[in-house]
């Protein structure tokens, strides 16, 4: 009867809590955050969950009270930017917290009714702040990986088209109908900073947004030829620096699975030696039944 009690006492200060938050911080009502959601969805905005919006309204309310690093702030800034995040660096880091915090809260109303809860909802609430904060770099890290993996073939069509054009727009608007989506989608805003601006810079910003060597060397190869000079012999080389590298990436993923493999090479090991003893043993039962025959 009274852990009943305790209980219903968490959950009515739980409520409590939550609705005196909501009015300090002038956090929207369900059904009106509910409508803004189907808005978004409607117009094919990605989907957010209530409760983000929620801790994202905190933060925001929070955010004056932050100062960051400015080299750590244009860091996240640009991952926040590439990962199309439209908060700002203060925000991104207090929402990582406020989950956190929330999390932390529960853990001290659950302690009440079992402190055993204690420990394990604190350590959830880390991995919360971990999975949350290093969300937009994971999701960079991945998308740098998937468009990484797409440059040497933009590259040795760059190397082919060069041998016949050496309009450096057409050849990337052209490449761009074959391109990814992640690549294309950079890719395109290039191409619009090259018809509205000079190709030099746009270009540069290309590769500043993506951040990646392989890249690098292309661009240089690309702002080679706007200037004037003969690139296909350069193209070639790095089209063929590029083709060890990936080779050397392949050596490396095969090499980080060797007990995956070396499993499914003893079962097949298995495998045959078991097709060899049937095969073995039917031979010797049958030569026995002649011979005692």
């Amino acid at each position: 009867m009274i852990m009943l009690l305790a209980l219903t006492a968490c959950i009515f200060l739980g409520v409590a809590a939550y609705n005196l938050t909501c009015a300090f911080v002038d956090v929207p009502t369900s059904k009106t955050s509910k409508a803004m959601l189907l808005s978004r969805k409607q117009q094919g905005v990605k989907t957010e969950k209530l409760f983000d919006v929620y801790v994202t309204r905190i933060a925001a309310r929070l955010e004056r009270f932050v100062k960051l690093d400015k080299l750590k702030r244009d860091k996240l800034q640009s991952v926040l930017n590439i990962a199309g995040i439209n908060l700002s660096p203060e925000v991104y880091v207090l929402k990582a917290w406020v989950k956190a915090v929330l999390l932390a809260l529960t853990a001290v109303a659950a302690g009440l009714i079992m402190p055993l809860f204690i420990p394990i909802l604190i350590g959830l609430a880390v991995a919360i702040w971990f999975s949350t904060y290093y969300a937009a770099f994971d999701f960079v890290k991945k998308r740098k990986k998937i468009m990484e993996a797409e440059i040497p073939r933009f590259a040795l069509t760059i190397a082919q088209s060069l041998e016949n054009d050496r309009d450096v727009l057409r050849i990337l608007t052209s490449y761009r109908r074959v391109a990814g989506k992640d690549f294309g989608m950079e890719l395109d805003q290039a191409i619009a900073d090259m018809k509205t601006g000079n190709y030099e810079n746009a270009l540069i910003r290309f590769e500043s947004r993506i951040g990646s060597t392989l890249l690098s060397d292309v661009i240089r190869g690309l702002i080679g030829t706007l200037r004037g000079d003969d690139q296909r012999m350069y193209f070639k080389m790095i089209c063929f620096d590029m083709r060890q590298i990936e080779q050397n990436n392949l050596k490396k993923e095969a090499a980080k699975r060797p007990r995956k493999i070396q499993k499914y090479s003893m079962f097949m090991l298995f495998c045959i030696i078991l097709i060899y003893l049937v095969v073995l043993s039917t031979e010797v039962i049958g030569s026995l039944g002649v011979f005692f025959g």
